[in-house]
């Protein structure tokens, strides 16, 4: 694939015109283009992603992908599977000592897939992952596939839920994984966070993984049933530090039901966080949806986030946050 590539905004004209004192708004043609029409661009328009991991570098060879966002914006457009409280661990009986679950093998019936991405820290292959949802993060253009935009259809990240039978438990846990950008990421979660069942406690995550590599016991819980799974808690795909014009959740019962626009309040989404630092307990960096809809393999759920234009004249080399949120935190 040849790629002509330029550096430096690129402006498209049809007339150069004088300026008309005190009004600004008319002028008299210097030069008038009689061909002049809209832009037409061959297969639309992508935001480059910034990161260093997935922007394009001048000179590199085919093999390697630049990464961007199809039509600027920031958005997934998936069915998410079937709501799960076990997808992971199934009532596990948890004894002192205990302190790393054994994960249940990925399965489409979990909504889980085992998978390896290339990890943009390294640059390599990571270890074996289990993957929510779908695997396929990128569509590739061309035959090279040098240019590629992140793919709506592979989802979202979903946040983590720990069911427990014993109402005795109040123990911790941590779960190591990766974003949606394949990113690490780790959180620990206090049972005491969550809101008592019939017999025991259940807590969410309040960050979005969309690959999970390990759940551990960060102390000794009281000997009781667990189970882990995923739950109905979605990550934005970009940052959303208020609620505004420029992001839109929706939902789709069928093929051809109406789009039901989501109204966004404090009961059913969390903003980006803020924290200048991000740690184990910070919530997502991009913030977080709780739907109200169970996902049973049917329901499809979309999400566009639009980047504003105050917020990408702040990104640079070294700041990202603009549009990703803070630097994700990883204790691995």
């Amino acid at each position: 694939m040849t790629i002509t590539a330029l550096s430096g905004p690129i402006v498209q004209f049809g007339v150069s015109m004088t300026s008309t004192a005190g009004t600004g708004l008319f002028g008299n043609d210097l030069e008038h283009n009689e061909q002049r029409a809209p832009a037409s661009i061959d297969l639309g328009i992508m935001l480059s992603d910034p990161r260093v991991a997935y922007a394009y570098n001048p000179g590199a060879g085919t093999t390697d992908t630049a990464l961007g966002f199809y039509r600027g914006v920031g958005n997934v457009d998936f069915i998410p599977t079937t709501l799960s409280s076990h997808a992971f661990v199934a009532n596990t009986t948890v004894s002192t000592g205990v302190t790393t679950f054994t994960l249940k093998t990925a399965a489409s019936s979990n909504g889980t897939i085992s998978t390896t991405i290339i990890a943009p820290e390294t640059g390599k292959a990571s270890g074996t992952l289990i993957a929510i949802d779908s695997t396929a993060a990128f569509v590739t253009y061309g035959s090279a596939g040098s240019l590629a935009a992140w793919n709506p259809g592979a989802g979202t990240g979903r946040c983590i839920s720990i069911t427990t039978s014993s109402s005795g438990d109040t123990g911790t846990y941590s779960i190591a994984g990766r974003d949606m950008y394949g990113y690490l990421m780790t959180e620990t979660i206090a049972l005491s966070q969550g809101t008592s069942n019939s017999s025991g406690y259940t807590v969410n995550s309040q960050k979005a993984f969309k690959y999970v590599s390990s759940i551990t016991n960060a102390s000794t819980p009281t000997s009781t049933g667990v189970s882990i799974g995923i739950s109905d808690r979605f990550g934005m795909p970009l940052a959303v530090p208020y609620c505004g014009q420029n992001n839109d959740i929706r939902l789709l019962a069928s093929s051809f039901s109406s789009a039901v626009a989501v109204a966004l309040s404090s009961a059913n989404f969390i903003l980006a966080s803020t924290a200048a630092t991000q740690t184990s307990t910070t919530p997502d960096v991009r913030g977080t949806y709780t739907s109200s809809t169970a996902s049973n393999g049917t329901v499809r759920l979309q999400i566009t986030v639009t980047p504003t234009a105050s917020g990408v004249s702040t990104i640079t080399s070294a700041n990202v946050a603009s549009l990703f949120g803070g630097t994700q935190f990883s204790s691995v």
